[in-house]
């Protein structure tokens, strides 16, 4: 073999190492970096989350109270609900009491009105006979009584 084939293997060899050594050594530092910029993006994501953990809190309690809101309000409208369903019972009710008491009335009125007109008929005919009568008994007190002279 030539001389030359030992060398130029030794070389190779010695460059081939010294690749393999930058490359190890490359990755060393982009696995150290990535390690740095791991462990900062961790104290960022435990930062954030102190930092987040009393809003959650808070936004979990709003929740909570909001749901309590909401079936408070439930509840309420289901008891506007029932009342105004009873007042609206109650007003039907009412409503047709009173058209029985107005029909009634009405009759009542009727009879009041026939009462009335018999009454002025007779009325009437007592006026009548009373005037008759009260002319009966003034020519009766003319016969009876006689006739003063100078009275005019």
């Amino acid at each position: 073999m030539p001389g030359w084939i030992a060398p130029t293997v030794a070389l190779s060899l010695v460059v081939v190492a010294l690749a393999v050594a930058m490359l190890t050594a490359m990755a060393l530092i982009a696995v150290k970096e990535a390690k740095e910029h791991g462990e900062s993006l961790a104290r960022e994501i435990a930062t954030l989350r102190a930092d987040l953990a009393p809003t959650l809190a808070a936004v979990k309690r709003l929740g909570e109270k909001g749901f309590d809101v909401a079936e408070m309000a439930q509840a309420e409208a289901k008891e506007i609900i029932d009342t105004t369903r009873r007042i609206r019972y109650d007003v039907e009710r009412g409503v047709q009491r009173a058209k029985g008491r107005l029909a009634d009335f009405e009759a009542t009125i009727a009879v009041v009105q026939e009462e009335i007109d018999a009454t002025v008929v007779e009325v009437a005919g007592a006026l009548e006979t009373a005037r008759s009568g009260v002319g009966m008994i003034g020519q009766l007190r003319r016969l009876v009584r006689p006739r003063r002279r100078g009275a005019a």
